[in-house]
């Protein structure tokens, strides 16, 4: 069997560090975006590493667990990568959530950052 391309294997390396990150010490993120990082998180727009970081270290639970369930990685044309995730969540005690996101992946000075980011729950309200 071959090996994976490159950019999965970017990308997935990325995605594992991401979610161990996130749900052990959400600060530690901010190494992860730069000064022009833009989040979008259940609509809300955040620019800028600070303002990404507030928003997920401010988020309103204790602990979280993060399982991905598939992921998706592209070449851009512009040497980027492109990776999508499907997974599930838990926050403290709440039910098992779905959610969905979209990472773009930028090398700057040897080290990939993210430069974008789309979060969103998979709720669905079908009333």
């Amino acid at each position: 069997m071959a090996d994976k391309p490159i950019w999965e294997q970017i990308g997935s390396g990325f995605v594992q560090h991401y979610y161990q990150t996130f749900d052990g010490n959400r600060s530690g993120l901010a190494s992860l975006y730069i000064d022009s990082s833009c989040l979008s998180w259940e609509g809300q727009q955040f620019q800028g590493k600070i303002a990404i970081v507030e928003k997920i270290t401010g988020l309103p639970f204790t602990k979280i667990q993060h399982s991905v369930t598939a992921q998706d990685h592209q070449p851009t044309p512009d040497n980027c990568i492109l990776s999508m995730v499907v997974g599930q969540l838990q926050a403290d005690e709440d039910p098992v959530m779905g959610f969905h996101q979209i990472f773009l992946l930028k090398s700057i000075n040897d080290a990939w950052v993210c430069t974008n980011d789309i979060f969103r729950l998979s709720l669905h309200n079908f009333s």
